[in-house]
């Protein structure tokens, strides 16, 4: 609030950080979906132990 030019600044990386999440959400989705097509195996929504064989 002492430096209202520092309240854009912030708002710009929170958008920035929260584009980055959703690249990384999108990767994952790509991912996952690779493996299906690949391998024919669902790995969403499995807990980490399932997808170490």
């Amino acid at each position: 609030m002492e430096n209202p030019k520092l309240i854009s600044v912030s708002l710009d990386y929170l958008f920035i950080a929260k584009a980055i999440e959703r690249i990384g959400d999108h990767a994952t989705n790509i991912a996952e979906f690779t493996i299906y097509i690949v391998e024919g195996t669902d790995v969403r929504h499995t807990g980490q132990d399932a997808n170490q064989q």
